[in-house]
């Protein structure tokens, strides 16, 4: 249903006749004719029957004129929506991150963008790369906050950071004693990781066995924060970001691996070349995204 016709019907109504509303709507009574026709043709009944020279709805118009003032405001709403989200002042947006990227970075720059864009509605899914790499490819999200994607789903990777990894220990154990721990002195103790699919637990994995030692872990934690009270219950050494460690659990203490620069997982923006629609409000947020200073 074209929406001017509607209006035209409506603003006829109102004035009472089609000369009126051809003056009140700056067309030529043709015009007015014109849509009537046009929107009797597409709705398939009469919206007016003629009294003399007067005019009146139809039963079938009045129907029509009680919903159309309905009609016509839900369009205008509709517009100005669509106007605010080409303008980046509305919409929403589905993200999916890792941690400790969404509780540690993410939500501080999401509480001012939320600000400067009150009405933006967020979808924020916090699980592991592989998970969230499958949902961007599959069109279910719009981009995600974590580590390098697999290369089979074809998605493209804007590396922002690096994230550090250390050794979270009891304050008891003997290694909580050394400033420094090497990952050879690792060899033997109880460890706990997170979660085989785990990006960290990859990182780590790829780093140990090149170079001919175990991380094999007495323990799998899909939680860093269990992870953390594990430690402090004293299960054994927790291998984490070392941001998410702080602040630390009484009885625990941080310390770095020696000779373990390449031990970081890089952390970026990820993308479906397939799926990526560019908007003001989605390129505003990674505008932010690059800003990020971890």
């Amino acid at each position: 249903m074209e929406l001017r016709y509607l209006a035209t019907f409506q603003t006829i109504v109102r004035e009472g006749s089609f000369i009126r509303a051809a003056e009140s709507l700056s067309y030529a009574p043709s015009m007015i004719t014109l849509h009537v026709q046009h929107l009797e043709a597409e709705l398939g009944f009469k919206l007016f029957v003629r009294q003399g020279k007067q005019i009146q709805l139809s039963t079938a118009g009045q129907a029509l004129y009680e919903q159309a003032d309905a009609l016509l405001q839900h369009a205008r709403t509709l517009e100005q929506t669509m106007k605010e989200i080409v303008a980046g002042e509305a919409g929403s947006l589905r993200m999916g991150v890792i941690e400790p990227a969404a509780s540690v970075y993410l939500m501080p720059l999401l509480a001012t963008f939320c600000q400067r864009h009150p009405q933006l509605q967020v979808t924020l899914e916090v699980m592991g790369t592989r998970f969230i790499c499958q949902r961007i490819a599959a069109g279910q999200l719009e981009i995600g906050l974590c580590s390098p994607p697999p290369a089979d789903l074809g998605l493209t990777f804007e590396p922002l950071f690096f994230e550090p990894i250390a050794l979270l220990i009891p304050e008891s154990h003997l290694l909580a004693q050394q400033e420094q721990v090497t990952p050879a002195e690792l060899q033997g103790q109880r460890l706990l990781l997170t979660g085989q699919y785990c990006a960290y637990r990859e990182t780590i994995e790829h780093f140990f066995t090149p170079r001919g030692l175990s991380a094999q872990p007495c323990m799998e934690i899909s939680s860093f924060e269990a992870l953390k009270y594990g430690v402090k219950a004293g299960i054994g050494i927790a291998i984490i970001p070392s941001r998410v460690a702080t602040p630390l659990l009484e009885g625990t203490v941080l310390r770095p691996l020696t000779d373990c620069e390449q031990l970081t997982l890089p952390v970026g923006i990820v993308r479906s070349p397939q799926h990526y629609v560019s908007r003001p409000l989605l390129e505003n947020l990674i505008a932010d995204l690059h800003r990020l200073s971890p």
